[in-house]
């Protein structure tokens, strides 16, 4: 067995399907939703939420119930949701962005289709777009910084030893052609 092996089973014990059925079979929604699990592990997505879900539960491998995983899955999106406290609260991944919420300080970061990234908290909004650009707007300032700056040289970077030397006294190194001054 190998160690992300290892590291997976002492994370999660199992994994089950359901359905939840919130209305009745006249029409009439329920107080608790009737829980069921499919015999054959499949289910349709149903369009409207409010009346079928389909969710897969992870138990977690520790027996605490407060790091079990819920996986709702949606026509549209997929809901990851958990009660665990000192972690993250919810994933949200619909076609054009990743969501994910942590339960400090009531955080959402945001991850954009173009690569951008959006970090939001009660009190200040963070984007970091794919340029590389950075805008912060917070209750008593607004700041930004450029992202378009020009590519460091490759022996600044550590790729080349040293600066690129030319001939002296020549325009181009292939040609050799001279210089007259």
């Amino acid at each position: 067995m190998n160690k992300l092996t290892k590291q997976i089973q002492r994370t999660w014990k199992s994994a089950q399907l359901y359905i939840g059925f919130h209305v009745d079979p006249k029409g009439r929604k329920r107080k608790t939703p009737k829980v069921w699990p499919p015999k054959n592990a499949s289910a349709t997505l149903h369009d409207d939420p409010l009346k079928q879900e389909a969710f897969v539960v992870l138990k977690n491998a520790d027996g605490d119930t407060a790091r079990d995983v819920q996986i709702k899955l949606r026509p549209d999106k997929i809901v990851l949701r958990r009660d665990f406290d000192d972690a993250w609260k919810g994933v949200l991944v619909d076609e054009y962005s990743v969501t994910v919420t942590v339960a400090v300080a009531g955080l959402s970061i945001r991850i954009n289709p173009d690569g951008s990234i959006t970090r939001e908290d009660g009190l200040d909004t963070t984007w970091v777009e794919a340029d590389g650009s950075v805008i912060k707007i917070t209750e008593f300032v607004e700041a930004s910084m450029s992202g378009d700056l020009p590519p460091a040289p490759p022996y600044l970077l550590g790729i080349q030893k040293k600066k690129p030397r030319t001939r002296r006294g020549y325009i181009r190194k292939r040609n050799r052609v001279p210089v007259f001054t």
